[in-house]
């Protein structure tokens, strides 16, 4: 009978023993709550930037005039200059709509690794262009040296939120029938100049 008593004791002090340790872990672990401090040393992985901003603009119906997205960073420098490539016949309205999207784009997809950036809004580029100067080119493709046929090419300096307008005088670059799968874009276009937005 002692025997049994000296049993159960044991058996119930290891039973409060257990209870109290799993109550204490669960009050410390608890569920995952998010971080919402500044975090020191996050590095953005802009290979992800680059996948997601293709995904997003290029082969895609709400902009079907998008062929490529692509970017230059200088940390030291504090700058980015982002380059959108276009289809020929694309208008300096249509430039115009996709780089603000672009932009807005790609501060947000920043605030979405490192939350200590602000996200865009209407009325602002977001905050990494509070601290990144941006030099933005919206351009048909395969016009790298022809700047008369670039539809955007400004600097908006970091914080600025300056508005994204197409360059005065900008000329539509239209592929004529005889020209299709040609590359010597430069004699086998019609152009068209086109008014610049205000």
């Amino acid at each position: 009978m002692m025997k049994n008593r000296a049993f159960m004791i044991c058996a119930v002090s290891a039973l409060l023993l257990t209870g109290c340790t799993k109550s204490n872990i669960l009050s410390s672990s608890g569920p995952a709550e998010p971080v919402f401090e500044t975090q020191q040393g996050i590095v953005l992985d802009w290979t992800q930037i680059g996948n997601d901003m293709d995904e997003e603009f290029v082969n895609n119906d709400q902009y079907p005039m998008a062929v490529s997205v692509n970017y230059s960073l200088d940390p030291k420098k504090k700058s980015l200059d982002l380059t959108l490539m276009v289809k020929d016949g694309t208008t300096p309205e249509e430039a115009v709509e996709f780089a603000n999207a672009a932009v807005r784009y790609l501060n947000d997809e920043v605030a979405t690794q490192d939350f200590s950036y602000e996200r865009s809004s209407e009325t602002s580029y977001g905050g990494f262009f509070k601290e990144y100067d941006l030099n933005l080119i919206v351009m048909p493709d395969n016009t790298m040296t022809q700047q008369k046929y670039w539809l955007v090419d400004m600097k908006i300096p970091k914080g600025s939120d300056k508005t994204i307008e197409a360059k005065e005088g900008a000329v539509i670059m239209e592929t004529t029938a005889a020209a299709e799968g040609d590359d010597s874009e430069a004699d086998d276009v019609e152009t068209t100049a086109a008014s610049p937005t205000k």
